[in-house]
């Protein structure tokens, strides 16, 4: 089901246009909804998390399956259509600021469609608030990105930490009419599923720090760096999370 016209008697009722520049592209495709949040496997025992609600319609699928859902909205325009189209659902607590500099409440899986000019920002706050669970639309590129193996193009830094942690992979790839006004690229859902693997900022601030170097062969880049003598000619960027963990733990 097409949620275009729902989409545009909303902002009609409350006087709201969409922003370009907060990346407003509004999901208004009812089955990519639905899946979402059938993906999550969200039960009354879970408290979601969801960044950018917008008009509220995957907010309200939300509601009806999870004990809690905390919604983050850095627009306040839509402050009175979301309080007021969702006000019979209880279980929801609308948060009016901006995700990036605000401390949720607890929670252990979020399902959301990512503002793409913040998708790397939001990616690595999610992944030090450590939900068990991440259903999230990205633009398709950076989802490939994400999830890329090592050597490959866009493998980096944010694409390491999160690997490290989740277990991920794009479930579905969303074309760009699913969304309100249509963007320039397609999009895709990620599922990310994290690892029994204890936190560690050391190792984090070590990745950061040695992709500023991709191309340069790990063992001068440690040189350059730290200062430590590691006999490793592999490039950075060559190597998979687990290997420039095993790489870390030689140096510290």
């Amino acid at each position: 089901m097409n949620l275009r016209p729902q989409l545009l008697k909303l902002c009609a009722k409350y006087h709201f246009r969409q922003s370009h520049a907060l990346d407003q592209y509004f999901m208004i495709d009812f089955g990519i909804i639905e899946r979402m949040v059938r993906y999550a496997e969200i039960t009354r025992e879970d408290t979601v998390l969801e960044i950018g609600p917008g008009p509220g319609f995957l907010t309200k699928e939300l509601a009806k399956r999870a004990g809690r859902v905390i919604a983050v909205e850095k627009d306040r325009r839509l402050e009175k259509l979301l309080t007021s189209e969702l006000s019979e659902y209880n279980n929801i607590t609308f948060v009016f600021q901006d995700y990036l500099k605000t401390q949720v409440p607890e929670y252990n899986k979020t399902v959301s469609n990512i503002p793409f000019s913040s998708s790397s920002d939001i990616i690595m706050k999610i992944v030090q608030e450590a939900p068990d669970l991440a259903v999230l639309t990205f633009q398709k590129e950076f989802a490939e990105k994400l999830l890329a193996d090592p050597g490959w193009p866009g493998y980096g830094h944010v694409s390491v930490i999160t690997q490290y942690y989740y277990e991920g992979r794009i479930k579905e790839t969303v074309p760009r009419g699913a969304f309100h006004p249509m963007p320039k690229v397609d999009a895709a859902v990620v599922i990310l599923k994290k690892k029994d693997i204890a936190k560690d900022k050391g190792f984090e601030e070590f990745v950061k720090q040695v992709f500023r170097h991709p191309n340069k062969n790990i063992g001068r880049v440690v040189q350059d760096l730290y200062g430590k003598e590691l006999a490793d000619e592999r490039k950075v960027r060559s190597l998979s999370p687990l290997e420039l963990k095993g790489v870390y733990n030689r140096i510290s």
